[in-house]
């Protein structure tokens, strides 16, 4: 199976994949990589936080095959609708 290597960069810091993984082939990686966007924006979410935050995934010769990003960004307003 073909491995694949995920960068993530969340607006501040870059970390590289130095290990890959496998997959059956570049449709699964990047359904992968989106749902790893998803699982750290619901980490990095808070009230008045903005964070752009990507993932580029490169094959086993570190060629770009999917780049994806999503930005984040919050905001609670106090106001009469806002539940007590």
């Amino acid at each position: 199976m073909p491995v694949f290597f995920f960068d993530i960069q969340d607006g501040k810091t870059r970390s590289p994949d130095t290990e890959g993984t496998e997959y059956r082939g570049i449709a699964e990686a990047q359904a992968d990589a989106i749902r790893m966007l998803v699982a750290i924006a619901q980490d990095e979410w808070h009230d008045g936080v903005k964070s752009a935050l990507a993932v580029q995934v490169y094959d086993d010769k570190h060629r770009p095959v999917v780049a994806a990003k999503i930005d984040c960004a919050v905001t609670v307003y106090d106001g009469p609708l806002r539940a007590n």
